[in-house]
C-alpha cells in the first residue's frame, strides 16, 4: 500500500473538513513506526495539501475522498507498524 495521498483545501466546501481531514492525516502520519515511512507521509500529506488547495467542485470533492481513502490506508499502516514494530533509526536517538 503506497502513502501517496493527494488532497485539497477546497475554497467553496466547508474549510472545516479539509483541515480535519488534513489534521488527521498528520496525527496518523507521526504515528507510523518506521522513521523513513513516518517522514515520508508526512512530507506527502503537507505536499499534497499544498498542490491541491485551489481545487473546487467536483475535484475537490473527489480529492477529499481520495484524501480520506488514504487515511484509511494510513491507518492501516500504523497497525501494522504496532503489530511489527522495527528497531529505532540512528536518526531517532537524540544521543
Amino acid at each position: 500500500s503506497s502513502l501517496n495521498p493527494i488532497h485539497s483545501i477546497p475554497r467553496t466546501m466547508s474549510s472545516s473538513n479539509s483541515i480535519s481531514l488534513f489534521r488527521s492525516l498528520l496525527r496518523e502520519a507521526k504515528r507510523v513506526d518506521n522513521y523513513n515511512f513516518r517522514d515520508y507521509a508526512v512530507r506527502r500529506v503537507k505536499l499534497g495539501f499544498q498542490i491541491n488547495r485551489n481545487l473546487a467542485g467536483a475535484e475537490a470533492e473527489l480529492a477529499l475522498r481520495e484524501g480520506q481513502e488514504q487515511l484509511d490506508i494510513l491507518r492501516r499502516q500504523v497497525v501494522l507498524g504496532q503489530l511489527y514494530p522495527s528497531a529505532p533509526s540512528v536518526m531517532e536517538h537524540t544521543g
